[in-house]
């Protein structure tokens, strides 16, 4: 009778996977476990081994036939499978771009032809909209604003939603030379870089503390110089890179306000911008 049971418990489970299998096959889970880095000069993405800073090519994004250059940041849309891409000003003329993850495709979606931002240096979602890092150009003067850089919400046509400066102590501030963004680790909060801080703001741009960060393991002569981009893991450990493609870890908790920046390793080539890193689907570039 024993044996019985145990032949009928063995049946059930390897009906019950079969059929979760089926599943699977009808409805792939997909989860977003790989971080990636671009070359934004080579338009080539790569995954990145956060414990050595080691890179594995995986490959470009096109527009009009040819690989897409000069991109600043790329965030995951996972409500609706896309990709959102900012550029520099440089190259593109700061627009947006939505990407089909199938094809790696680009579709120019706002092309910034009034020249409003130079560049959005940062991109998440919130609240079904874009949310950006913003550095303004004629945007500024025509609006009668008294800050260059800032937050800005898009909606997902790429028209501006809502925009305002990020307030600390009832001033406005600057976030030159930084201007990457990132969630808190429960998503309350917005971690916003300038040169070797991390700006840690509200939704609203009311700003509650500015961190201080001391770097830890720099090569002889090097130090850490305006954080370009940053991301958390899987694992909730924060990562960035700075102007100078230093890689490392970022840790908050040390004797805040003052944190750490960890260098792991300099990024190749030395003199090409390493940016956007993004945590993306895993079979994306497969």
């Amino acid at each position: 009778m024993k044996t019985l049971v145990k032949i009928l418990a063995m049946l059930l489970f390897i009906s019950t996977f079969v059929a979760c299998n089926n599943d699977d096959d009808d409805n792939p889970i997909v989860i977003n476990d790989i971080m990636v880095v671009y070359n934004s000069d080579t338009g080539m993405f790569s995954a990145i081994n956060t414990n050595n800073g080691s890179l594995s090519s995986l490959g470009t994004i096109t527009y009009n036939g040819e690989i897409l250059t000069g991109l600043r940041d790329i965030v995951y849309n996972d409500s609706n499978g896309m990709i959102y891409a900012s550029s520099r000003s440089d190259y593109n003329n700061g627009a947006i771009f939505t990407v089909d993850p199938a094809t790696l495709e680009a579709t120019i979606l706002n092309a910034n032809l009034d020249d409003d931002w130079y560049a959005l240096p940062g991109l998440e979602i919130y609240n079904g909209k874009i949310l950006a890092t913003v550095y303004w150009d004629d945007f500024n003067d025509d609006n009668n604003l008294d800050y260059y850089e800032g937050l800005v919400t898009l909606n997902l046509d790429g028209t501006i939603f809502s925009f305002m400066p990020l307030v600390h102590d009832g001033e406005n501030i600057s976030i030159n030379e930084g201007m990457g963004i990132e969630y808190t680790n429960n998503n309350s909060e917005l971690l916003i870089t300038r040169w070797d801080e991390i700006v840690v703001s509200d939704f609203n741009g009311n700003v509650m503390e500015i961190v201080e960060l001391n770097q830890v393991n720099f090569p002889n002569d090097e130090y850490l110089d305006g954080i370009r981009t940053l991301e958390t893991s899987k694992d909730g450990v924060i990562y960035g890179i700075d102007r100078d493609n230093h890689f490392g870890r970022i840790d908050l908790t040390v004797g805040s306000p003052i944190g750490t920046f960890t260098y792991i390793t300099t990024l190749e080539p030395e003199n090409d911008k390493h940016v956007a890193l993004s945590l993306i689907p895993e079979n994306i570039f497969q």
